[in-house]
């Protein structure tokens, strides 16, 4: 079985920060696998999120090292939106990001959008 996500010595400074939130990550993760990230307040969790989506670096900018693939995609030469297509974010308060009132509506409308 091969890995869908492999990350190599990942490292993320926001701009204008001096401190990393990444340091040197490392995950390998297979097809199939079910995975949790999960640390306290600041531990760099969603920044991990957002390298392998790819909000880092084509929304958030800083200062990013190391090898992220996704799917054999490289998120930084890849749009968000077809990230999308192999890797998804649901955040802590998911009433803040749903729009709608029903699973087919709440798709219907990213679809259309």
């Amino acid at each position: 079985m091969s890995y869908i996500i492999e990350i190599e010595d990942l490292w993320f400074r926001y701009r204008g920060t001096k401190e990393y939130a990444l340091k040197g990550v490392n995950m390998k993760i297979r097809e199939g696998e079910f995975i949790v990230i999960m640390g306290p307040s600041g531990c760099g969790k969603t920044t991990l999120c957002y390298c392998l989506n790819g909000i880092i670096p084509h929304l958030i900018r800083g200062e990013l090292r190391g090898k992220i693939s996704v799917c054999n995609l490289n998120p930084a030469e890849h749009s968000v939106v077809e990230m999308s297509r192999y890797i998804g974010l649901v955040f802590q308060n998911p009433e803040m990001q749903l729009v709608t009132t029903s699973v087919y509506e709440e798709i219907a409308f990213a679809l259309e959008n």
